[in-house]
C-alpha cells in the first residue's frame, strides 16, 4: 500500500480542494485498512497500473486499487504537516489571499470560447 501524492483539484466531484488515495495490489488490504479507518467497503475503486518492471513501449497493465481521500478523510491517511502545508499553499490557490507568481495589478486576460479563440495550432 502506498499514498499517492496530494493534489489540489479545482474541478471535482466533491468541489475544489485537496484529494490523495490510498493505493495498494492487494485489495484485502486496502479493505482491512478502510474498515480500520471506518471508511465504508463501497469506497474501493480499480484502476489498473502501470507494470514498472517491463520497458515503457509495450508495458502491460496490472490490477490495481484505490481509495480516495478527500476532506475529514485526508487526515486518516496523510501526515498532519504535509495536510497543514498544503492548506497554507490552498489559500492563494483558492484566491482567498494572493500567492506567490499573482499578479494582482496587471490586466485580466479574457477566457474565449473555443470556437472564437486564435485558431493558430
Amino acid at each position: 500500500m502506498w499514498l499517492a501524492p496530494l493534489v489540489y483539484l479545482e474541478h471535482a466531484r466533491f468541489g475544489p480542494g485537496w484529494y490523495g488515495k490510498v493505493v495498494s495490489s492487494d485489495p484485502e488490504r486496502l479493505l482491512a485498512w478502510a474498515v480500520s479507518k471506518a471508511i465504508p467497503r463501497r469506497a474501493l475503486e480499480v484502476k489498473s497500473l502501470p507494470d514498472l518492471d517491463m520497458p515503457r513501449k509495450g508495458r502491460r497493465r496490472l490490477p490495481g486499487y484505490h481509495i480516495d481521500l478527500w476532506g475529514a478523510r485526508l487526515a486518516l491517511a496523510y501526515d498532519p504537516d504535509t495536510l497543514a502545508a498544503a492548506r497554507r499553499r490552498s489559500v492563494a490557490v483558492d484566491g482567498l489571499e494572493p500567492g506567490p507568481g499573482d499578479n494582482q495589478h496587471g490586466t485580466r486576460r479574457q477566457v474565449q470560447h473555443p470556437s472564437t479563440g486564435d485558431r493558430r495550432g
